[in-house]
Parts: C-alpha cells; structure tokens; sequence
C-alpha cells in the first residue's frame, strides 16, 4: 500500500509541478479562425494577438494533428459559451502580448479551459 502512495504522490509531483513554470495566457477567446488549409489562428487570452497555433491536418509548430483537433475544440467550445481558457507556453515567453501577429506561437503547451 505505501508504494502505491509513493507511486501516486511521484507521478502527482512529476505531472503538475512543470505546469507551473508555463507562461498562462489566460482570458477569454477573441478571435478564432481556421483556414481551409487547415490553421488555426486564436487572439485573447492574456492579451495575445492573433497567432498561428497548429493546423488540423498535418504536424506543425510540434504539435500533432490530433492535439490540434483538441486544442482547437476547447477553444471553440469557449468561445461558443464565453469562458476563459488559459494557453501555456514553454520554455517561458516574455508575455503573452509580446507575440508577434499574424505569426507560429512558438512553444504551445498546454489549451485549457477554466
């Protein structure tokens, strides 16, 4: 039984704790837009531009296919219900707002909504 606690508390600690050092681009969905080839393209949270996230249809920006459908799916249902979500980014970006617009949001890590 006490290893199976250690077990959970390590995969708990291992799991959560890099999270934390993400920047949070948190808000909610101002803009979001995909393009028949496939792109999608967010603006909001956090006072983020309009950036290039991913593309639905072929790996890009280091993100699979499918984790694009899902991101792209949480941010739709949020900004269909009005609800914050936080983007994360890592390695660490300056700001959220410090992204250049109309170009790939490097370093996308985590969709979520709150």
């Amino acid at each position: 039984m006490n290893k199976i606690v250690c077990l959970v508390g390590l995969f708990i600690s291992v799991v959560t704790l890099p999270a934390f050092a993400d920047t949070h681009c948190r808000g909610k969905v101002s803009n979001l837009a995909i393009g028949r080839g496939g792109t999608v393209l967010v603006s909001g949270p956090g006072g983020l531009p309009s950036v290039y996230l991913c593309n639905v249809q072929y790996k890009t920006n280091n993100v699979e296919v499918e984790s694009c459908k899902a991101m792209y799916s949480t941010l739709l249902a949020a900004k269909s219900q009005d609800k914050v979500v936080n983007i994360t980014f890592l390695p660490n970006i300056d700001s959220c707002s410090s992204l250049k617009s109309w170009s790939v949001a490097k370093n996308i890590n985590w969709v979520f909504a709150s």
